[in-house]
């Protein structure tokens, strides 16, 4: 019994410490939908939060997402139909996303152009995932309009 409490309070201090370290790192999907997912995938999880408005060219896809924050969310795919960046666009008159709701501040490359805020990190290759960037848009210095991960150019 008290190897099984052991082990589980270890357990638990590894998942809260993960926990902590992922927060701080912005991650490479937006509502479900991952980078280098498979088309299929994408639409399954898709239509199970929102309609396809619409799909422009045979690579890109834009859908109606059912939620209080997002109002729609921009696919994009690679030749392989697998899901090259996400946009998420804030529903206007929903409650604001903040910038820091979607990644730690504190590693961002900011830009403010006339009252355009851009915000951008650039995220290194790691177990699992290839190299991307988040990027957040934005007419506010607190409240973003849209952001997106999308992969990173590997040259």
């Amino acid at each position: 019994m008290k190897r099984t409490i052991t082990l589980l309070a270890v357990f638990l201090v590894a998942l809260s410490v993960s926990a902590v370290v992922l927060a701080g790192t912005p991650q490479p999907e937006i509502m479900g939908i991952s980078l280098g997912m498979s088309r299929d995938d994408a639409r399954a999880r898709l239509k199970s939060i929102g309609n396809l408005e619409r799909e422009t060219r045979k690579r890109q896809e834009v859908w109606i997402i059912k939620d209080d924050r997002i109002s729609h969310l921009l696919v994009g795919y690679d030749p392989e139909f697998r899901v090259r960046y996400v946009t998420a666009i804030a529903r206007t008159g929903g409650p604001r996303i903040r910038y820091d709701d979607i990644a730690n501040l504190e590693s961002a490359l900011r830009e403010n152009n006339q009252g355009n805020y851009k915000l951008t990190w650039q995220i290194a290759a790691r177990s699992g995932h290839s190299a991307y960037v988040l990027i957040a848009h934005g007419h506010d210095s607190q409240y973003l309009e849209s952001y997106s991960v999308k992969k990173s150019d590997q040259k």
